[in-house]
């Protein structure tokens, strides 16, 4: 029953454009030929101008997906992935030191004494008690050391020194845990007294572990 409705009233409404476009045929007739030539005028015109309003509609939807298309296309040009830097552990340089401080802890070491050595007053050397946790070693531990290191701003022209046990009543002894000793030397190769010299090279000791069976790294650099 609902399709044959829906016959019907498709029948009903061509009937009726039929009527309209019967009764708009026969009014036309009746017009004077001057009032038809205008009216002929003005239906050509209409049409020509919703013609050329699809047309540019067209064209400019084409444009647009274009323009689309070549962003598009574009951006996955300009976003190409950038190469990530190798870290090495044990490190080799400057790059390699700060990379793994990157990935370290610095809260993770904790100071219970801090002293200034060296030239105090002309170029002094921060030197830094800490302890760890003993269940930290190998790899972690270098990382967790630099981070403080670095975090302490500890890359001083003067040179510096972190000493690294597990507890502090081995302070009265040599480190248990780990070190990180900077030695700073000037363009002559001696020490560097000078906190504001330039062509300077440092290098950095880092060890992992205790005096006796602990691993020992160094890392010599210009700045």
């Amino acid at each position: 029953m609902g399709q044959a409705g829906a016959v019907r009233s498709k029948e009903c409404k061509m009937q009726q454009l039929r009527s309209f476009l019967a009764s708009a045929w026969t009014s036309f007739r009746q017009q004077s030929r001057r009032t038809q030539a205008i009216i002929a005028a003005v239906a050509g015109v209409v049409l020509i101008a919703c013609c050329a309003i699809g047309s540019a509609a067209s064209q400019a939807g084409n444009s647009t997906a274009s323009d689309t298309t070549a962003n598009t296309h574009t951006s996955v040009a300009t976003t190409k992935p950038k190469p990530t830097a190798t870290i090495h552990y044990p490190p080799k340089t400057e790059a390699d030191l700060r990379g793994l401080a990157a990935h370290g802890d610095a809260n993770a070491v904790h100071e219970f004494h801090s002293e200034s050595v060296g030239l105090t007053g002309v170029c002094p050397q921060p030197k830094r008690e800490v302890t760890v946790d003993p269940s930290v070693t190998g790899k972690q531990l270098a990382e967790d050391l630099l981070a403080y290191f670095y975090a302490q701003s500890l890359a001083s022209p003067c040179g510096s020194l972190v000493v690294a046990f597990h507890s502090q009543s081995e302070a009265d002894g040599a480190y248990t845990a780990g070190r990180v000793l900077l030695d700073v030397t000037d363009a002559s190769g001696q020490g560097n007294i000078d906190p504001h010299a330039t062509n300077l090279t440092y290098t950095i000791t880092l060890d992992v572990g205790d005096v006796v069976s602990g691993q020992e790294y160094t890392v010599t650099y210009q700045s």
